[in-house]
C-alpha cells in the first residue's frame, strides 16, 4: 500500500490538545482512504498512542459501503487492538453528506464498532468536533451516543 502523499491527505500532531489532527485537502478516489488511515495510526503510536483524532472529510465525498465495512471488520479492531480503548474520532463532515451520515447505514456502523470501543462522530463545526474530543479525554470512561452534532 503507498503512503497518501501530504498533497491528499496532511496530518499534523497538536501538542496543546493532545489531538491528531488529520484533513483531506481534496477529493480523490477511495484507494486514498487506506493509505491515510495507515499514517494515521503510525502518527497516533508515535504520539504515545494517541486515541484522540480530529479529521476534516469536509474536502471528501462520503465513502462506499465498502469502506464503512472495512471501517467496521478491521479498522476499530486493529486500532483499538494497536492504541488501547477507547479510542475517538470527530469528523468535521460538510453539510451536503448529512443524510449520507445520518442513514441507517451509518447508524448500523457506528453501532457495530462501538462494540470495539472506537467511537466516531460526525460534527458541521470543527470547534464543536474539537470540544467534543476535549470533554471525552478528561471522560474517557463515559460512552457517545450514536446521535450526530
Amino acid at each position: 500500500m503507498q503512503p497518501s502523499p501530504p498533497t491528499i491527505f496532511s496530518l499534523d500532531f497538536d501538542a496543546a490538545s493532545k489531538q491528531l489532527v488529520g484533513r483531506w485537502l481534496h477529493d480523490t478516489d477511495n484507494n486514498d482512504l487506506y493509505p491515510s488511515y495507515e499514517r494515521l495510526l503510525a502518527a497516533a503510536q508515535a504520539h504515545g498512542k494517541c486515541r484522540f483524532w480530529l479529521l476534516d472529510m469536509r474536502q471528501r465525498s462520503w465513502q462506499p459501503a465498502s469502506f464503512a465495512q472495512w471501517m467496521s471488520d478491521l479498522l476499530a479492531r486493529k486500532v483499538v487492538r494497536e492504541l488501547g480503548s477507547p479510542v475517538f474520532v470527530a469528523y468535521v463532515a460538510a453539510e451536503s453528506l448529512r443524510e449520507a451520515i445520518e442513514s441507517t447505514a451509518t447508524e448500523a456502523m457506528l453501532r457495530q464498532v462501538a462494540q470495539a470501543e472506537f467511537y466516531p462522530y460526525f460534527f458541521s463545526d470543527e470547534g464543536a468536533a474539537r470540544d467534543w474530543l476535549l470533554y471525552y479525554q478528561t471522560h474517557p470512561e463515559q460512552k457517545p451516543s450514536l446521535q450526530h452534532s
